[in-house]
């Protein structure tokens, strides 16, 4: 990293544990301390230079907050903190020496303490003591109200901001509103740089890895293009990400509270484990889990709460499995904020990406036994769902060959070596074959082979039925159709009750799951805001729809994305249930899917999703998705262009749905009432730089908002 050439390093203090706890955690005076001299006051500078990622503050509690910055210099160097009542940094709290550490990438956090509740405090950190001293841009930051002060809260929530080829003008409204705290609701960065799917790059915003050799070499579509692995990959991302002067300046503003989802570290990810090859490899990979959370943990104002008070260094060993970032935050009488983990150890996906579409998630015997433990009767669901082949019989030895060939293909084409195929054709194939996926492998079969060779399907009246992956949605194996997107909404809904008989599966661990619950029910606060990094809202594509005029292949309903919540409807149905409208006054905030939702989930518990901040939005990347002129891409350009209503209709819990336009949330909790909504812009804003005349998207922004109160929680449109 540069160092700063204006800048002498001070001569550095000898390290001692006491020292080092010292700069971590400060308290604030009880009484101001004397002024600084006028000259000090007048002749300081603001370098970003020496502070290129400003200055940030997190986790406000009533009596404390997380303060951050990162001195741009080649050694750790001693930096002054300043924190006081007034902007003019007349009436000192603190006036601290910190002595950053190796390490940490030329970060600091530190806690400060002994803070007023509901105060405005304004911080700096001064490089040196003499009036010339350059300092870090001025944060405004606000310590949390009382738990029992009944006080108005104002704050916005955000998610997905990819940088590459795009600007955060959906920011800039927010630099005018008076807010409380900002919620980050995760993809805070991307991991990947160029993945051709979905992201951009431009002159002006563009980033290339200086550890390429440390990065992850992926390809789509013949392109190549790269993936965050080491520890400098991800700490460059996050650098580079927070040089963005309108991020900068909104979080110079506010406290911010965060939580990541997966784009920090892999997209689609589940604990330590990628999904970028969708299951023809191993990608488990505990040292890149842990590279992208210690530079999270450096570069995020994220209070790691831990008992000896440290942030920085990030230990190794405290990071994953071990590290909790799920965590609560009390606002006044007002709200209690719940921050929830929804990826550090939830389980794979329900459907595997590498599930051979012909191959059984239940064969009849399983079925018979399942069923009527649903209250289902086999005698009348059988019959609806899909014959099978078993092969395992001495006479369908040559079906057993043509079956096993095709899934040898299938998992030669994804790159397996031919033992790994072996292997995996044999494990597709052992519990029979579905008869529709059967019937093309013969086909292909009987067209190469000589006449005597010739070999028949078999009568499906004859056969038993199960519930293949076909039935789910899967075309192709080593695909994430079928496995995380566009997957068949009858077929997983029996799936996923029938997997449920052996315990509903969950995104959170038993200590997260337990203390939600808890928390959700002990609380006084008269609102409950759940921050999830994903929907909760299930999202349903009725292909059904005359209008849409799709091929009868897609005429059924889907669900659009299982790596949210729809992944886990068990465990969803339950915290609402049981925890959410039990409680009553719940709102769950969410982010993930580049789309805006106001969702009334009962009478009790709403739901709003916020659009991306910058992220390609999920309208465009359907449309983007329908290439050529077959009927199905243009049954997919209709659908894209109808996205709104077709999941307005799938789900009639929607009370708002847009998918073409980026933005921020806002929410505003005045006692019993509550307003909420968003700030939304068209999505070609995001590919021109307008920080420096922000004016010019006044006529562009939208308004959407919705009131509901402690008593009532029904969702009214607020009009103009």
């Amino acid at each position: 990293m540069p160092a700063s050439p204006a800048i002498a390093s001070p001569r550095m203090p000898v390290l001692t544990r006491r020292r080092f706890l010292s700069a971590l955690v400060v308290a604030a005076s009880a009484t101001v301390l004397p002024s600084l001299p006028a000259a000090a006051r007048s002749a300081t500078r603001v370098s970003r230079t020496l502070f290129p990622q400003s200055v940030a503050s997190g986790d406000p509690r009533p009596d404390r907050v997380l303060l951050w910055t990162r001195v741009a210099t080649d050694a750790p160097m001693p930096v002054r903190l300043q924190v006081a009542e007034d902007a003019a940094f007349e009436r000192l709290r603190v006036d601290r020496m910190l002595t950053p550490v190796d390490g940490s990438d030329g970060c600091i956090k530190v806690r400060v303490e002994g803070l007023a509740p509901a105060t405005t405090y304004h911080y700096r950190f001064v490089a040196g003591d003499g009036a010339d001293a350059p300092t870090s841009p001025h944060g405004r930051t606000r310590t949390a109200p009382a738990p029992d002060a009944d006080v108005p809260v104002r704050f916005a929530f955000l998610s997905c901001q990819d940088y590459g080829g795009r600007w955060y003008n959906s920011l800039l409204p927010l630099l005018g509103e008076d807010l409380d705290f900002i919620l980050h609701l995760g993809d805070f960065i991307y991991e990947t740089a160029g993945d051709p799917q979905f992201q951009q790059q431009s002159a002006e915003r563009a980033i290339v890895f200086d550890d390429q050799d440390g990065a992850l070499r992926l390809e789509r579509g013949g392109s190549a293009y790269y993936a965050a692995r080491s520890l400098d990959n991800y700490r460059q991302l996050h650098r580079t990400f927070r040089t963005d002067e309108v991020l900068q300046a909104l979080l110079e503003r506010a406290p911010l509270v965060a939580v990541w989802d997966d784009h920090e570290f892999s997209d689609d990810c589940w604990q330590d484990v990628g999904t970028y090859h969708d299951g023809a490899r191993d990608e488990r990979d505990r040292e890149r889990r842990r590279n992208a959370e210690q530079a999270y943990f450096e570069y995020l104002p994220v209070d790691l709460e831990l008992a000896d008070g440290a942030q920085l260094p990030v230990a190794r060993a405290q990071l994953f499995p071990n590290l909790r970032i799920w965590r609560g935050l009390r606002f006044g009488r007002a709200l209690d904020l719940l921050v929830t983990d929804y990826r550090s150890a939830r389980p794979d996906h329900a459907i595997p990406e590498d599930a051979f579409p012909g191959a059984l998630a239940f064969d009849e015997a399983q079925l018979r036994a399942g069923l009527p433990k649903l209250g289902l009767d086999p005698a009348q669901v059988l019959p609806t769902l899909v014959p099978y082949v078993p092969l395992d019989a001495a006479d369908r030895a040559p079906l057993r060959a043509v079956a096993h060939a095709g899934a040898l293909q299938a998992a030669r084409s994804a790159g397996l070596d031919a033992a790994a195929a072996r292997r995996y054709a044999d494990a597709a194939i052992a519990g029979g074959v579905a008869l529709p996926a059967l019937a093309p492998m013969l086909e292909a079969w009987n067209a190469a082979a000589p006449a005597d060779a010739q070999l028949t399907l078999p009568d499906a009246a004859g056969l038993p039925r199960g519930l293949p992956w076909l039935a789910l949605g899967k075309t192709s194996a080593f695909s994430d159709i079928g496995a995380r997107y566009v997957v068949v909404q009858a077929g997983f809904d029996l799936f996923a009750a029938l997997r449920a008989l052996d315990g509903a599966q969950s995104p959170f661990a038993a200590d997260q799951r337990d203390w939600l619950q808890t928390r959700v029910r002990g609380s006084d606060a008269r609102f409950k805001v759940v921050a999830s990094s994903v929907s909760f809202t299930s999202l349903v594509l009725d292909l059904a729809d005359p209008a849409l005029d799709a091929p009868e292949p897609m005429r059924r309903r889907f669900y659009l994305n299982l790596d949210q919540w729809d992944g886990f409807p068990a465990e969803r149905a339950r915290l609402l249930s049981e925890v959410f409208d039990p409680a009553g006054g719940t709102i769950l905030l969410s982010g993930d899917i580049h789309a805006s939702f106001a969702t009334q989930h009962s009478e009790r518990t709403v739901e709003f999703t916020t659009p991306a901040v910058s992220s390609d939005t999920i309208g465009s990347i359907v449309a983007r998705s329908a290439s050529g002129d077959d009927p199905q891409a243009q049954a997919t350009r209709r659908l894209a262009a109808a996205l709104d209503t077709v999941l307005a209709h799938g789900n009639p819990s929607i009370r708002y749905a847009q998918t073409r336009r980026h933005g921020v949330g806002l929410v505003h909790i005045a006692g019993d009432a509550v307003e909420a909504g968003f700030i939304e812009l068209p999505e070609s804003v995001t590919r021109t730089r307008h920080y420096d005349a922000p004016d010019a998207i006044g006529p562009m922004l939208q308004r959407h908002r919705f009131a509901f109160s402690r008593g009532d929680m029904r969702l009214r449109r607020i009009e103009g």
